[in-house]
């Protein structure tokens, strides 16, 4: 958990707006949870990381601390990924079953998984920040979860 905070302490420190992290599964922190309070809060950073992988209702963090949006994975036909985390956390759900990534090697190869669908999220959420520059991380989020197709 200290490595992870380390890089996200560093990202804020260089002035990022929006902190995109695929990975969890550690259990819950009371320092990581004011840590990213305070870069919610005080910080202005959307912090946006994979729901899990556990494909059940179980918290995994850092993506079920509330000042983190958390993302699920759905597949091509809008239903949720068997493999995907369901709770009260999770806000939003992206593509994350058999998307393309880069490999090593100047190849690519699907992925399957939050930590896929975690990035479209992000990408979003700069892109629309890039426009409304003036908004908050909590407008932000907000405009993401209004603007999201209920499924």
């Amino acid at each position: 958990t200290s490595g992870v905070m380390d890089a996200v302490q560093k990202c804020v420190d260089a002035g990022a707006k929006v902190v995109s992290m695929s990975l969890g599964g550690a259990g819950f922190s009371q320092l990581a949870y004011d840590q990213f309070e305070e870069h919610y809060d005080t910080d202005g950073v959307l912090i946006i990381a994979a729901a899990g992988n556990g494909g059940n209702g179980a918290f995994s963090y850092p993506a079920s601390y509330k000042h983190v949006m958390s993302v699920a994975a759905v597949d091509s036909n809008k239903n949720k990924a068997s493999f995907s985390q369901f709770n009260d956390q999770v806000e939003i759900a992206a593509p994350g079953v058999s998307v393309k990534s880069t490999i090593p090697g100047n190849a690519y190869a699907s992925w399957s998984g939050t930590s896929m669908a975690t990035p479209h999220v992000a990408g979003v959420a700069a892109l629309v920040w890039s426009h409304f520059p003036d908004c908050s991380n909590k407008q932000i989020r907000e405009a993401l979860i209004a603007s999201a197709e209920d499924l």
